[in-house]
């Protein structure tokens, strides 16, 4: 029996959801708990943008994997963690270790490689 119309999206979709939304409680129950309260409003917006992000982050990887290269999201979506070590140092002015500048290079030099 074939599947309705729109059902593989559905399908995706919503289990991603329910992750997601699990994460932010359980995170906001951490925090809370180790903090002994929430972070003010003045951080709602920032909250949301990165929850906004890892959302499309996440939708962007599986629509790579159903219309198009799974190999090139793969190795794009590794690059995060230079991503963050990237903001550490722009915004927390921390140092970008000898090894930490040779797995983004690495990371970098991959791109080209998978996509070519």
């Amino acid at each position: 029996m074939p599947l309705p119309s729109g059902f593989a999206t559905v399908g995706v979709y919503w289990p991603m959801s329910a992750v997601l939304a699990t994460s932010f409680l359980l995170s906001a129950g951490l925090l809370a708990w180790q903090q002994g309260h929430l972070p003010g409003l003045r951080l709602l917006p920032l909250l949301m943008l990165a929850g906004m992000l890892d959302t499309f982050g996440n939708v962007f990887f599986v629509l790579a994997g159903r219309h198009g290269r799974l190999d090139v999201a793969a190795v794009l979506s590794s690059l995060y963690p230079a991503t963050t070590v990237l903001l550490a140092r722009l915004v927390l002015k921390e140092r970008i270790t000898g090894l930490q500048a040779t797995g983004i290079a690495a990371a970098l030099v991959a791109v080209p490689l998978i996509v070519g």
